[in-house]
């Protein structure tokens, strides 16, 4: 019994690494890999590769291109039984004939949610359930936290000297961390959908936030501007015709700037207040536009409103061996005693050039059993 459990774990971690071959995001629809078993021999491997194009379970029988009838289905979400922009998987996996299926975890989407695993159980096909479960929720934390709480998945993102500040007394932050913590920042901003910057980071850097020194698609550049201060002469905004831009801004913001920002292929998210309020309801806008995952690169301020709010899932922090003695500090925590103290998970240390890259999870979102 014990090896046949291993077996099962195995092909399971085969479906979860075809899921992260892929290199392009697939945002709204979540990361999924499978592969197909007959007798002990992979037959069969797919991975949903974009948003619009066939899923992960189509990919595997297509690849397979033999009769599949007592085959096995191992797939690290639960298959979608509903018309959406492809045909449900469901259907295709019972008209192959596969006789097993193996899922990794339960769709959060309350339009799947249990009917994958009920249409394949009536078709007669056997399935079972969580396997793998945790690595499976962990390759999808976005899309989980999308369907489960109706927010993107924020990635706060900073870089510190060792006495904690983020610039020095005249808001000056290049450069704390050096070339290859630099680097590393951009194959990050490929990976998430947004890219979110406030105005203090606009006003003190002029960013462009763009993919540079990694392959990859530039995300969209998100800036937090409730006031409706934002200068069409600073770099985002005359590149936003190259890579996409958009502000979140109040709705009371001056009609003629608002207007000179959709001139300049800037587009505009309204909301009623300032503040966490303010950010959060445009965060939940992004999230209805299909933005699952947003990296927040600052600066103190508008972390400091995340936190404020328990609203930051994971934290990657570089921390350059310089001292300041007096500057920006680094983001406002609500404070807490220490029995009390926020606790990290799956967390990562790793030495970057002269750097100290620091990876941790805030949260982890699990969907229902």
């Amino acid at each position: 019994m014990h090896s046949e459990k291993h077996g099962i774990e195995d092909w399971m971690r085969q479906a979860l690494r075809e899921a992260l071959a892929g290199k392009t995001r697939v945002s709204p629809n979540p990361r999924t890999g499978a592969v197909i078993v007959r007798n002990g021999k992979l037959i069969g491997r797919g991975r949903h590769e974009r948003y619009g194009a066939a899923h992960a379970e189509i990919n595997a029988i297509r690849d397979a291109a033999t009769d599949l009838h007592g085959a096995q289905m191992f797939v690290t979400l639960e298959p979608c039984c509903h018309y959406g922009k492809t045909p449900p998987c469901t259907d295709a996996v019972i008209a192959a004939g596969i006789s097993e299926v193996f899922v990794g975890m339960r769709d959060p989407n309350p339009m799947v949610a249990g009917k994958g695993i009920k249409a394949l159980e009536d078709a007669g096909v056997k399935v079972h359930r969580n396997i793998l479960r945790e690595a499976c929720e962990s390759l999808n934390q976005p899309f989980i936290k999308m369907m489960t709480k109706g927010l993107p998945y924020i990635c706060a993102k900073a870089a510190i000297t060792l006495d904690g500040f983020m610039a020095d007394s005249r808001g000056n932050s290049k450069w704390i961390t050096g070339p290859e913590s630099r680097r590393i920042v951009h194959r990050m901003r490929a990976e998430y959908d947004a890219v979110l910057v406030g105005m203090g980071t606009v006003t003190a850097d002029d960013p462009e936030l763009t993919v540079r020194d990694a392959e990859g698609d530039h995300p969209l550049r998100v800036i937090y501007d409730p006031r409706g201060s934002l200068s069409p002469e600073t770099k985002l905004v005359r590149s936003a015709g190259l890579a996409p831009v958009l502000l979140i801004c109040g709705e009371h913001c001056e009609k003629d700037w608002q207007a000179g920002m959709e001139k300049n292929a800037v587009r505009l998210i309204r909301v009623k207040e300032a503040g966490t309020a303010g950010l959060l309801e445009g965060l939940r806008e992004l999230g209805s536009y299909g933005i699952h995952a947003v990296l927040v690169e600052g600066g103190a301020a508008t972390h400091s409103l995340l936190a404020a709010e328990d609203a930051i899932d994971r934290l990657e922090l570089f921390i350059a061996p310089r001292l300041l003695g007096s500057g920006l500090p680094f983001m406002k925590f609500p404070p807490r005693l220490m029995p009390d103290a926020r606790e990290f998970f799956d967390v990562q240390w790793e030495q970057s050039g002269t750097d100290m890259h620091f990876s941790g999870k805030l949260k982890h979102y699990t969907g229902d059993n």
